[in-house]
Order: structure tokens, then sequence, then C-alpha cells
């Protein structure tokens, strides 16, 4: 052998270790299956860019927290509490507002059953600026301004008068004298109008009402600035934050191996 001459291994050793060193944050670094899944975001309708807390649909259960579950039924989104459909009106997830309104007054006044408005206060309070709507329905009422008729319902084949207020009185019809009343929560505004104007109770009814939802917002924000993506333990029940190849309870440090990789995309 020359003396000045070297194995043509030893000259490819330095590009072996430098290809190795490349390649393992690529193997690493593949994205994590619910890191994937929950940065998929809930499109029905008119509604687009709704995540968590929410899920359903394209976004598995632990992408959520339980009791925000979302449906799309032709286009509309849907949430369910107790024995209330809430119809999705609008969603502003800077604020946590919900806006919704009751599936079985959209059509109008009639429903197939007399129920009350039920939200889960584990999970939403009501916002501010409403005023209940109560419909009174087959009951004896006394003539007074107080309470403002409407034309009757044919409820399970039963026909009835129909009648509504729009504040809480002394005396209020009680249920031996009626077939039922429903409580249903709509805007400050509409409730003004509904005192002149009965012709606008659709409107009122259609309009819905906010409900606000009780998440810690300060820990998701937390995950998405550090590249996670915000999901739910279902074991813990507690937060949790999808990163792209781990899980954390908080934010997504980053790993030797990303500051291996990172190290080395400098230097080069």
């Amino acid at each position: 052998m020359h003396p000045n001459s070297f194995p043509i291994s030893s000259l490819l050793a330095p590009f072996f270790l430098l290809f190795a060193l490349i390649r393992v944050p690529t193997t690493l670094c593949v994205d994590d299956l619910r890191y994937s899944n929950c940065s998929t975001i809930i499109r029905c309708g008119s509604l687009a860019n709704i995540g968590y807390p929410f899920w359903g649909m394209n976004r598995a259960s632990y992408c959520g927290q339980p009791g925000f579950e979302l449906k799309c039924e032709d286009g509309v989104g849907k949430i369910t509490m107790s024995q209330n459909t809430l119809r999705i009106l609008d969603v502003n997830p800077d604020q946590q507002i919900l806006k919704v309104a009751r599936e079985d007054y959209w059509d109008g006044y009639c429903p197939r059953e007399l129920i009350n408005t039920t939200i889960n206060f584990n999970h939403f309070d009501y916002g501010p600026g409403l005023r209940n709507l109560t419909l009174f329905y087959g009951c004896y009422l006394p003539s007074t301004s107080v309470f403002i008729f409407l034309t009757n319902c044919t409820i399970n084949g039963a026909i009835m008068d129909v009648s509504y207020a729009t504040r809480s009185v002394l005396g209020d019809p009680r249920p031996e004298v009626c077939h039922g009343s429903v409580i249903v929560p709509i805007y400050e505004t509409a409730a003004q109008d509904l005192e002149v104007n009965p012709l606008t109770v659709n409107d009122s009814l259609k309009g819905g009402f906010e409900l606000q939802w009780k998440v810690n917002d300060d820990q998701c924000r937390n995950c998405r600035e550090s590249d996670g993506v915000c999901g739910y333990n279902q074991t813990t029940n507690s937060f949790i934050c999808f990163c792209r190849n781990h899980t954390s309870e908080t934010t997504c440090s980053p790993t030797q191996v990303q500051r291996l990789q990172r190290e080395i995309f400098i230097k080069s």
C-alpha cells in the first residue's frame, strides 16, 4: 500500500456518521396518531374551525372533554344536554361562547313534548343579557296584560291554548291548572320586542341564546404555543398535550433528539 493512501472505508466513515445522525431524528419524529387526529378541526355547514374542547365527527373523543360532543345533521351542528338538543348557531373560541337555539323550537312554539331548557352546568353557564321566555300550554289564565296569547297548538293530538310571559309574576299559573309550561332563554332585546309584538315570538326563539363554556384556556394556549395539540386524558380525566412524538401534561418541550437535530442543522 502506498504510504500516502488511505482505505476507502476510512474516507467514507465521516459521511456514514453524518448520515446516521441525520436519519435518527427523522425516524423518531413520526407524528403521534393522537397528535394527527386532534390536529383536525370540525366543520359542519357554516360552522368551521371548531377544535378543543369540542370533539365528534372527525375528531376522536380524546381530542375534547366529556360533555362537548358535537354532531352534524344535514349541515347543522348540534349538541345534546340532558333532554335538550341544541342547534349551534355560532362558536366564538376566543371568548369561549357557544350560541345555540332549541332544536324543538326552531320551526315554531308547538313542540312534540314540553321539556324545560336544561344545560350542563358542570361545563357551561348562561351568557349575559338573557331573559326567560315562559310559554304556557293549556292553562286557565286570568285576563291580564302580563300574559300574551298566541294561536293554539296541537301537541300529541291535543289542542290547547298557548300564551307567554317575558317576566316572572306573582301567581304564575300552577301546574295543576296547566297542561304544562316551558322556559326558554332569549336575548333581552328579543324579550322587549315580544312585550309589544307577539308576532316576533318565532324570531325570538330562533335567535337563540349564549352559553359560556368553563374550560381552563391557559392550559390549551400554552400547549398550542409549544407546537402541541390539546386533548383529554381519559384515564386520569385531565388535560393532556399531544406532541408530535410524545405526550405531556403541560407543554411540548424540545426532546434531546430534537435539540441534536437542531444543532446539526445549524452547523450545516
